[in-house]
């Protein structure tokens, strides 16, 4: 992959978890991992023999911080059980240690909960904020990194107002407005962290899978009343919270964890309450999340012999799920690079379904299909070959698990008007987000990913444009092993441009594109469209979960007026002039005297001030025949009409001078002169064995110059 871009070469995978399996792809515990969880957890002899199973694997410097989180838990009940191991000593550290770290992070975290409650913004502790609460559980016994906090939904951007005017920023790098306006399209939260890092994850919804505009109505009218740090506030019912430990623990993550059983474990023994299991299965049934919930319960009783109910067991059974909500929940439950494009396709359509279908409404046949179709943006059959690249272009488009597409849309009435010549960085999320109609990654690094197959960007202009213009586009690919190129289609106000193509030798660093005079003459706005036909995501192609489908990194545009060409002036096509700013397409390096055309078509393109009187085109050029002598034909166009053919053969096969009369009506009272030379053929030294160069040299061009035209010619 491209050095430069952001989204760097995958690094190598960290060290396999305490007690994990390499190549794990999903999210069970592994088995080591299931004997510690059977030892902390169950209050018999049972413990026991996992402890004597799983004891020779401890090592107490080796532990991740999954594993340390159930050192508390395990040391009470080993004690109860009458075990003395030297090891049970360390572990009273590790939940001292999670005391302290416990109470450093709930110090200035309640105060904004506080803060919260007092401008009239209801607060729920979710998970470890709500376990302690009440000396409901020791802080020691359950450690947390963050507290959770949930909101109403309507009231979200009110509490980031708070947050932010308590010192907190969005964790990420992400500026406010993107929490505010696209991170609820794809998470139930975002985080917020301090000066010391110390965070707070701020909730709109209490699940991911389920979103809709009145998914925690019943959520906060079960809610219990709790205090911690003095500070009043509220929490889930025990039944509740244990649907969202389940339904969290059972999502894939990148940093595997297994505390969501200790949680669960907790939960089923009544260490906050007694649990309404008739509600958890209502609860589970509405939500449309049966599977999950019953695979976690089932997970329960055979690892942590938890205290679940036949009766709720068998009442899980009788719903019987249906077979997408099957299919979602293998695909959550694996790794993300290990999922086929249905089972993403599954993902994402279930991820659209759980926002936009009402709580109550079970989904028919029929509203699968509609809600699939506006989803995808299939209007028309044709519409069906953009499904598995990347979706159709659209401000909502594409889906991802992990981000939102920035874009305004068409109408928006408050970009700026930027000025011909004035740089546009797109590491700036403020100018990104002003001018993405649709199609951006947020801004990240240097610059921002293009969203899938199309990012559409308009520029409102300062002035109506009377000519050409030029646009300098700097842009990086997403080289992935096995991607050797990658394209980049640029069309403005309508019109194709050009395709650009990057690949491992060099990404675009202020490339030239031409904008005809016939796309943007007389507008007072640019709309730019770039097509990436090869966005593919990173998940898709095994390198991290990263399941953004992603193009090509725009890093910086400019947008300017041609150079200006004084008649009678000669350009030296050699480097270090202003032709250099008048050169696109296919052109070779600058050489001392001049340099070569590579390819088929090389352009240059200028503009003339003033009145223009009768013109000639005078240029002075070499042709590559090779050793054999033989005849290359080129083609010489002013603004896209055809001047004069061209013959070269062994009998002129030095630096020969052409004049060509430019006809008046072609050059035209906007004075843009597009010159063009098309070459038939070309050829490289080394196909003709000259050499190892591989370029396809045409001509050698040493000068041009447009010279005043006598009457008499």
């Amino acid at each position: 992959m491209i050095e430069a871009a952001p989204l760097a070469p995958p690094a190598p995978m960290p060290a396999v978890p305490w007690g994990g399996v390499p190549g794990q792809r999903d999210v069970w515990p592994s088995p080591a991992q299931e004997l510690l969880l059977r030892a902390a957890l169950i209050p018999d002899e049972r413990a026991l023999e996992a402890w004597r199973q799983v004891r020779s694997q401890i090592d107490i410097d080796e532990l991740d911080g999954a594993t340390q989180a159930l050192l508390p838990a395990l040391r009470k009940n080993l004690l109860a059980l009458g075990v003395q191991d030297e090891l049970l000593g360390l572990f009273k550290g590790v939940h001292r240690y999670g005391w302290a770290r416990t109470q450093m992070l709930l110090a200035p975290m309640i105060p904004i909960v506080q803060a919260l409650e007092r401008a009239a913004i209801p607060t729920l502790l979710l998970k470890g904020a709500a376990f302690v609460a009440d000396t409901r559980l020791d802080a020691g016994m359950r450690p947390m990194n963050d507290i959770d906090v949930l909101v109403p939904t309507a009231r979200a951007p009110a509490a980031i107002d708070v947050l932010l005017e308590m010192g907190l920023v969005p964790v990420g790098e992400v500026p406010a407005w993107y929490v505010t306006d696209y991170a609820p399209r794809f998470v139930p939260s975002h985080g917020f962290r301090d000066g010391l890092d110390r965070q707070l994850d701020l909730h709109w919804h209490v699940l991911h899978a389920s979103c809709q505009a009145e998914a925690d109505e019943d959520f906060w009218a079960a809610a219990e009343q709790i205090e911690l740090l003095g500070v009043r506030t509220r929490a889930l019912c025990p039944a509740d919270e244990l649907l969202l430990v389940i339904l969290h623990g059972l999502r894939w993550n990148a940093i595997p964890t297994y505390r969501w059983v200790l949680d669960a474990a907790l939960l089923c023994a009544g260490a906050i309450g007694p649990v309404d299991y008739e509600r958890l299965v209502e609860q589970a049934r509405k939500r449309r999340v049966t599977v999950t919930l019953r695979a976690g319960l089932d997970y329960l009783r055979a690892v942590a012999a938890a205290p679940v109910p036949q009766q709720c067991i068998r009442a899980l059974g009788s719903l019987r799920p249906r077979l997408l909500e099957r299919a979602e929940f293998r695909a959550q439950t694996t790794q993300p690079r290990q999922r086929s494009a249905l089972q993403w396709e599954i993902v994402y359509h279930q991820q659209y379904l759980r926002r936009e279908l009402p709580l109550k409404r079970r989904p028919t046949l029929l509203r699968h299909l509609q809600l699939a179709r506006r989803r995808l943006g299939i209007e028309r059959v044709g519409d069906l070959r953009d499904v598995f690249s990347g979706g159709p272009p659209g401000p909502s488009r594409p889906a991802s698990e992990m981000a939102a597409a920035v874009g305004r849309g068409l109408g928006a009435t408050s970009r700026r008007p930027i000025a011909l010549g004035e740089p546009l960085d797109f590491g700036q999320g403020e100018l990104e987000r002003a001018y993405t109609a649709y199609g951006t990654w947020r801004a990240e690094a240097e610059g921002c990913w293009i969203a899938g197959r199309q990012a559409r960007l308009v520029l409102p202009l300062a002035e109506p444009v009377s000519g050409s213009l030029v646009l300098e586009l700097s842009a990086d690919g997403f080289l992935a092993p096995g991607r050797s190129r990658q394209r980049l289609g640029v069309s403005v106000n309508g019109r194709a441009v050009t395709e650009l193509e990057i690949d491992h030798s060099a990404n675009l660093r202020g490339e030239p594109v031409i904008l005809p005079r016939r796309a943007v003459a007389a507008r007072d706005r640019l709309d730019l469209v770039l097509d990436t036909p090869d966005a593919a995501s990173p998940a898709q192609l095994g390198l991290d979960d990263d399941d953004r489908r992603v193009g090509v990194f725009l890093r910086r545009l400019l947008v300017r007026a041609p150079s200006v060409y004084e008649i009678g002036s000669t350009l030296a096509l050699g480097g270090g002039s202003e032709s250099e700013r008048m050169l696109f397409g296919d052109w070779g390096d600058a050489e001392p005297l001049g340099r070569w055309t590579v390819g088929p078509v090389a352009r240059l393109l200028m503009r003339l001030d003033g009145s223009i009187p009768p013109l000639q085109l005078e240029f002075a050029a070499i042709p590559f025949l090779g050793p054999s002598g033989r005849a290359l034909q080129a083609e010489v166009l002013l603004n896209g009409r055809l001047l004069k053919t061209l013959s070269y053969d062994a009998a002129n096969a030095g630096t020969s001078v052409t004049r060509v009369p430019l006809p008046a009506e072609l050059v035209g009272d906007h004075g843009d002169i597009l010159l063009e030379w098309r070459i038939r053929d070309p050829r490289s030294p080394h196909s003709l064995g000259v050499s190892a160069d591989r370029r396809a040299l045409g001509l050698f061009l040493r000068r041009v110059a447009l010279v005043e035209r006598s009457p008499a010619s």
